[in-house]
């Protein structure tokens, strides 16, 4: 059995073993040793990166009670040989810091509201855990967080203590162990008494602050997210250079900012509708210009159009209009945008021509899918030929329709 010596001290950075098995499996090259400082996944927290013999450890896993080392190349030391391993600190100190905060997180919930953790789950930018509640209030939030920042600076010992037997039993734990053996408890004196693996800090202290970021609902739980340490100055840090930028850009003082927003988001939509009710506008004066430049097709009002970097819902909305201002109108269109043609074919209640048939034929030289109603039909394809083109192959279908229909 690897001795685990990151249970004995979570601070240790460097370390000596000798190699007991190399090999590879599915997940890649891999050793394993007879003493280990690294930490591998289990608990909700991420495994601990590093250094062996100057390869890169990517991923440490407990498989079928061994911890397997896998390394980015396989390592160049034969079995019962010595090894010098150095753990990636900031990474290790870094989930240290994360999984104590979720013990007090997690010990206030419960302790004050009744709330127990369901499940943990310890990310890269931030950490989550599940509560038992389907509602939680900003004022509750803000509760356990100051709870939970007075106890971090209280600075309170975070103990650990392996219970033979079952004098576990005496400790007033949240939930029984899920093994019978080697049982680990993990101690906030007063506060928290959990069976865990994980690693964390000697002192509550070094937790640093802890700030929840968000709370939504998960199915009948609620998912509370946060970061600690230096996560959360971090994430303070990225907020302050936002809200900096913010203040400088509207002119305001950061407690103005909220305000300052609204007023520019209504402003927003006051210039949104000017801007739509001119493009209505304008699209009624473009009606009017596109039936006049109409040609008679076996008595009815013929459009035909090739447009170019015209997005394909105003184009629509201009056919749209153009049917429904002449019952008489019929409307061929091809709009190219950078590489990308589009195809709309429709007719007023006048005319009777299918003109989902009508474009499929057109559809195919562009390598092309859309359809419609006999009434209305689109599509887009590639711009493999000139919109003109496809115009020309659109005019010379309906011709070949009327004298089918004749």
């Amino acid at each position: 059995m690897t001795q685990l010596l990151y249970y004995d001290d979570a601070y240790i950075q460097k370390f000596t073993a000798k190699i007991i098995q190399n090999g590879q499996d599915d997940k890649g090259y891999y050793s394993m040793l007879d003493q280990t400082a690294f930490y591998p996944t289990g608990g909700g927290q991420p495994f601990d990166t590093g250094l062996l013999n100057g390869i890169p450890v990517i991923n440490v896993e407990k498989i079928n009670g061994e911890i397997r080392h896998y390394t980015s190349v396989p390592l160049q030391a034969l079995e019962g040989t010595e090894v010098e391993g150095v753990v990636d600190w900031e990474r290790r100190f870094d989930h240290m810091q994360q999984h104590a905060g979720q013990h007090l997180l997690s010990a206030i919930f419960a302790d004050h509201y009744g709330f127990k953790t369901v499940s943990f789950h310890l990310g890269r930018e931030s950490s989550t855990i599940d509560i038992d509640t389907e509602s939680l209030s900003e004022e509750t939030v803000h509760k356990v967080e100051e709870m939970v920042q007075t106890i971090i600076y209280q600075h309170r010992p975070i103990t650990t203590v392996w219970p033979e037997g079952d004098s576990w039993q005496q400790y007033p734990l949240r939930k029984p162990p899920t093994v019978n053996e080697a049982i680990r408890l993990v101690i906030i004196e007063g506060i928290d008494y959990n069976a865990c693996g994980g690693t964390h800090p000697s002192t509550t202290g070094e937790i640093g602050p802890l700030k929840v970021l968000s709370w939504e609902r998960q199915k009948h739980q609620t998912r509370v997210t946060f970061v600690c340490g230096w996560r959360a100055v971090q994430a303070l840090d990225e907020k302050h250079t936002i809200t900096q930028r913010l203040s400088q850009t509207l002119s305001s003082q950061e407690h103005d900012l909220p305000e300052a927003v609204e007023q520019l988001l209504v402003k927003q939509k006051e210039l949104e509708k000017t801007i739509e009710d001119q493009e209505q506008l304008l699209l009624t004066y473009e009606v009017k210009e596109r039936l006049a430049e109409a040609t008679n097709h076996d008595g009815h009002r013929l459009v035909t159009l090739t447009l170019n970097d015209r997005p394909v819902k105003t184009c629509q909305k201009l056919v749209t209009a153009l049917t429904d201002t002449d019952p008489h109108a019929i409307v061929l269109m091809v709009v190219q945008n950078k590489d990308r043609l589009h195809v709309i074919a429709a007719r007023g209640t006048e005319p009777h021509y299918n003109m989902n048939q009508l474009i499929q034929p057109s559809l195919s030289l562009i390598n092309g899918k859309g359809g419609g109603k006999p009434e209305r039909a689109q599509g887009g394809g590639e711009a493999v030929v000139t919109p003109e083109y496809v115009l020309k192959q659109l005019m010379t279908q309906l011709q070949e329709t009327r004298k089918v229909e004749g």
